[in-house]
C-alpha cells in the first residue's frame, strides 16, 4: 500500500489509494486519528485519482481543523497488542538490525521483531500477518458458528487488514474480514460477523437489514456504536 501527499496551504499532507470494486465514485475519507485515504473504483486511473484529490485541498484544511489535537498523533511502535477477543497480551521487544525485512519470533505471549523495526509500513506488515494467521484460526470458527445458529450460508471466508472497514460481504456471498477484529471484545465481533452474515441476504442497509440484524443481536446499536469508538484504540 503506497502513500502519496496533498498540497495543503501551508503542509503535504498524507494519503493512501484503497482500491474499491463496490466503490461507484472517487471519494476521499479522514478518519479521526488523522488518516486520509482516498477510495477508487476499478477502472479509474491513478492520474484520474491524484487530479481528483488535488481538487478537495479546501476541503480537507476544513475537516483537518475539526479534529481534536489529541487525535492526531504520530504512530510509534506498540509495546503490546492487546487481543481482548483472545484474552491475550502479547508484549513486544524490538532490535533494530541493519536489514530489509524484519523476522518475528515469539514464545508465551511475547513478540521479538529483529531487523528494520523503524519502517513503520514493514513493522505493520509483519505484524499483521502474525494477526491474520491468528485470526483466520480462530474467526473461520466462529463466523461458522454464528451462520449455523442463525440459519445463514456464505460461500468463502478471507481474512485481511483493512483500514477503513471491519468486514465486507460480496454478492457471490463471499466474506472479508478484518484481522484487528482480535482487538475487540467477543460481542463486538459477534456484531460484525452477523452484520456481514445479514448481507448474505439483504446487500443493503435497508429496514429489512436492520430487522434481520436485531433478530440475531438485540444490543446491535449498542454494538454499533462502540464499534465506531474501538478503531481509535487499534494500534495498528
Amino acid at each position: 500500500m503506497v502513500d502519496y501527499q496533498i498540497q495543503l496551504s501551508d503542509q503535504r499532507y498524507p494519503y493512501t489509494l484503497v482500491k474499491s470494486k463496490r466503490a461507484r465514485y472517487l471519494r476521499l475519507k479522514l478518519a479521526q486519528t488523522g488518516e486520509l485515504s482516498l477510495v477508487v473504483p476499478n477502472g479509474v486511473s491513478l492520474a484520474k485519482a491524484h487530479a481528483f484529490i488535488a481538487t478537495q485541498a479546501a476541503w480537507l484544511e476544513n475537516k483537518l481543523q475539526t479534529l481534536s489535537p489529541e487525535a492526531i498523533k504520530p504512530w510509534t511502535k506498540p509495546e503490546a497488542l492487546d487481543l481482548a477477543y483472545l484474552e491475550e497480551r502479547w508484549t513486544i521487544q524490538y532490535f533494530p538490525q541493519a536489514s530489509g525485512s524484519i523476522i518475528l519470533r515469539t514464545s508465551v505471549e511475547q513478540l521479538e521483531c529483529y531487523g528494520n523495526v523503524d519502517d513503520t509500513e514493514l513493522l505493520k506488515k509483519t505484524l499483521g500477518r502474525w494477526l491474520k494467521a491468528k485470526a483466520e484460526k480462530v474467526l473461520s470458527l466462529r463466523l461458522k458458528w454464528l451462520a449455523e445458529q442463525h440459519g445463514f450460508h456464505y460461500q468463502r471466508l478471507t481474512i485481511r487488514g483493512q483500514k477503513t472497514r471491519w468486514g465486507s460481504c460480496s454478492s457471490k456471498k463471499n466474506i472479508n474480514l478484518n484481522y484487528k477484529l482480535l482487538f475487540l471484545d467477543q460481542a463486538l465481533v459477534d456484531y460484525v460477523l452477523i452484520h456481514e452474515l445479514c448481507h448474505t441476504i439483504e446487500m443493503n442497509h435497508s429496514s429489512r437489514f436492520w430487522a434481520l440484524v436485531a433478530d440475531c443481536d438485540v444490543n446491535y446499536k449498542a454494538h454499533d456504536k462502540l464499534l465506531n469508538q474501538a478503531s481509535r484504540s487499534i494500534p495498528l
